[in-house]
């Protein structure tokens, strides 16, 4: 597979889709698993490493949102089978271990090993050739590239195998794949072109393109790495390819990609450490020629889309094993791919991930240590920039320790903005976390930061943050009192706002609906809207929210089955929450939608949104999305026992539920059995959260008798 796009365009047009072109990529993907689980099918997504993310944070992950989705939607339910052949591991599906199978090739068993070598013609009794198999540890390339090796010698001499160098490797880290690696390179020498082109590739961590080669031998060659290479179009450039693929140790070539090379990650890896260790300045000067060459390598100075900013990403890599620490991170991530302050990669791309990758190079210890070779400003910068990426992708635990270590290097520096930023982050954060006392404590820090500081909007975006702490915590009063403060202050700081935007303006927005006030919600979000003309991706997520959510309870309240208007405001806000990539936000879309169904009577659907929300809260340890979960959880139990699917016997299994990816069919007592699991569950987490704001709706929530 090289197209998802297209891959899906042509599948759902296959399997009698009616337009291809309509909804999110995420609607195309769940379109397209309905479809596909209209039959009986077998699936198989032949090659998929293309799709995959290469940078080692997201190592694996899908890159495409309809094909994460198709993927997912088949892990959950499928009548079918689907086959994924792919060197890398796929860790979306990590969380349906229950109903899928990732099954490593890596290793092979004895008799496998022995019959391997045999069909390559290595003479052996079938007990030899079984005891070289386990000495190279049934490892699958190890032993494939050791008959390789054995034909070099006339007759394949299995005693050759006894001469392979042993190393000082953990054997999970490819050690007798490697020893085979080393021999070739002992074989080839380091003066031949074989070794240097391996040499080269192990540069990357990724297939190369061809163009990024001559990018290094292109003038003056590389002393140890590229005396040999001079080009990579003449015949010497085909007969050392040949060679290399004629001992497995390069990929053939690839008719979707010609201008790629590729080979085992174990190959790049085994050439790349010992390039760095031998040839310190060959290593250093190949990746200096190759951060110039990715960096101009954009059309434009400042590209738009993520895939045009790909060699921004790679070039950030280079130039931090250049040794160009700060250059690349000031003048390609910060001024190019972040665009400063304009967050460009968070706010319109919704690319944390990827930003995620190209940060994990700069660090000493991972999130917790930046290399010495940046600026201290720089330093605390990066360590909240990966907090808030962290956080995004979901996971949350994580992101607490390097936004800590950040402020503190803020306050140490008396950056009192900055340290009002960070604290402001924890707090948010920690509410997440279902810790909202500690929460509440951060909150506090910002508003003092920001005081202190003197900057009129991040005195504004505190007290808003912090507002919402408070409200968390069911301090209602406390809470309204100091968005209005906010908001009082903005007005005299930006006279052509009349009201609060962004996420504050959604934090309001969902205080006021909690006391009823639909028509001021729709004012402002309505004026949200248009007063915006550069939003980030979430804040049009956020304002469909507030709309659907009032126009839903706005229908409810007048006992209207008119939710068409809600349910679109509702589509858009989950999309669009999606799109942005900020994983801590997406619940409140599904759990808005997944009420919605309920009213509906829809509960099929209802469970679908709600059963991501959890997953998604489980995952990231989101607690007060969990405590959210087990109401609505609650809720939909108790309507379905108030609109039985029939008059069938009480033992009957007539009600369905999903639970874990998983439809189960239940009878009316196991139905009261889950409300009650549900509930206690859920008066625990509000208990230990102290997320009081659901005080209420636990001492309303009753189950009804049946």
């Amino acid at each position: 597979m090289t197209s998802a796009d297209m891959f899906i365009s042509n599948a759902l047009e296959w399997f009698g889709d009616a337009d291809q072109s309509l909804g999110s990529p995420w609607d195309k993907g769940k379109r397209l698993a309905k479809l596909i689980n209209n039959h009986k099918t077998l699936l198989i997504l032949d090659g998929l490493e293309p799709l995959q993310a290469a940078a080692k944070v997201e190592k694996g992950k899908i890159k495409d949102p309809a094909l994460e989705t198709l993927i997912k939607e088949l892990a959950k339910n499928s009548k079918g089978l689907c086959i994924i052949t792919t060197r890398e591991h796929v860790p979306e599906l990590d969380r349906y271990s229950k109903k899928t199978k990732q099954e490593n090739l890596e290793h092979i068993s004895d008799e496998a090993g022995r019959k391997l070598l045999e069909t390559r013609r290595i003479i052996g009794s079938e007990k030899e050739l079984e005891r070289v198999v386990k000495q190279f540890g049934n490892h699958a390339l190890a032993i494939n590239l050791l008959a390789e090796y054995l034909r070099m010698f006339d007759n394949h001499p299995l005693e050759k195998a006894d001469s392979v160098p042993n190393l000082d490797i953990p054997e999970e880290q490819g050690k007798h794949a490697r020893r085979i690696i080393e021999a070739f390179a002992n074989y080839f020498g380091s003066a031949s072109a074989e070794y240097q082109l391996l040499s080269i590739l192990g540069l990357f961590d990724r297939p190369v393109p061809i163009d990024a080669i001559d990018a290094i031998i292109r003038d003056n060659s590389v002393p140890g790495l590229s005396d040999k290479i001079t080009d990579t179009s003449g015949s010497s450039w085909v007969t050392t390819l040949e060679n290399l693929r004629k001992h497995k140790l390069l990929f053939e070539k690839s008719e979707h990609r010609p201008g790629i090379l590729d080979c085992h990650p174990l190959i790049r890896e085994h050439f790349g450490e010992k390039l760095e260790r031998q040839n310190p300045d060959g290593w250093k000067e190949a990746h200096a020629r190759l951060y110039e060459y990715y960096k101009d390598l954009p059309g434009k100075e400042f590209p738009d889309t993520l895939e045009e900013m790909e060699p921004l990403f790679v070039a950030v890599m280079h130039g931090y094993l250049a040794g160009k620490h700060q250059e690349a991170m000031y003048d390609v991530f910060f001024n190019r791919i972040r665009r400063h302050d304009e967050f460009y990669t968070w706010h319109k791309l919704g690319a944390h991930g990827a930003d995620l990758s190209c940060l994990s190079n700069y660090f000493e210890m991972l999130w917790n240590k930046p290399v010495s070779g940046l600026r201290e400003d720089f330093k605390a910068a990066i360590l909240n920039w990966a907090g808030f990426s962290l956080r995004a992708v979901g996971r949350l635990s994580e992101a607490a320790q390097p936004m800590k270590v950040g402020m503190e290097m803020r306050i140490e520096q008396k950056d009192w903005k900055e340290s009002s930023i960070d604290a402001s982050n924890l707090s948010e954060l920690y509410v997440a976390l279902g810790d909202v006392p500690l929460a509440q404590k951060y909150g506090a820090q910002s508003v003092t930061f920001s005081d202190r500081s003197g900057d009129r909007d991040w005195i504004v975006a505190s007290r808003a943050s912090h507002a919402d702490t408070l409200h968390q915590e069911g301090e209602d009063k406390a809470a309204e009192k100091l968005f209005i403060e906010a908001e009082e202050m903005q007005k005299k700081r930006q006279p052509v706002y009349l009201w609060l935007y962004s996420l504050s303006s959604f934090q309001l927005c969902d205080l006021l609906l909690s006391t009823g006030r639909y028509q001021e919600v729709l004012e402002r979000a309505d004026y949200a809207i248009k007063i915006k003309t550069t939003t980030p991706l979430s804040d049009f997520g956020f304002n469909s929210l507030s709309i659907g959510k009032t126009l839903m309870l706005q229908s409810i309240e007048r006992n209207s089955s008119d939710f068409a208007e809600a349910e679109d405001y509702l589509g858009q806000a989950v999309d669009g929450l999606r799109e942005a990539g900020q994983q801590q936000y997406l619940p409140w879309g599904l759990l808005a939608r997944t009420t919605l169904s309920r009213y509906q009577k829809d509960f099929p659907k209802s469970w679908v949104d709600l059963d991501e929300a959890r997953e998604i809260a489980e995952y990231g340890q989101m607690r007060l999305h969990l405590t959210d979960y087990h109401l609505e959880a609650c809720r939909n139990i108790r309507d379905q026992l108030d609109n039985p699917p029939g008059k069938q016997d009480r033992a009957s299994k007539d009600y369905q539920i999903i639970e874990d990816g998983e439809t189960l069919s239940l009878s009316k007592e196991e139905m009261q059995a889950r409300f009650q699991e549900h509930f206690k569950e859920a008066e625990r987490l509000v208990k230990e959260t102290g997320y009081h704001r659901r005080d209420k709706e636990l001492k309303e929530l009753k189950m009804p008798k049946v």
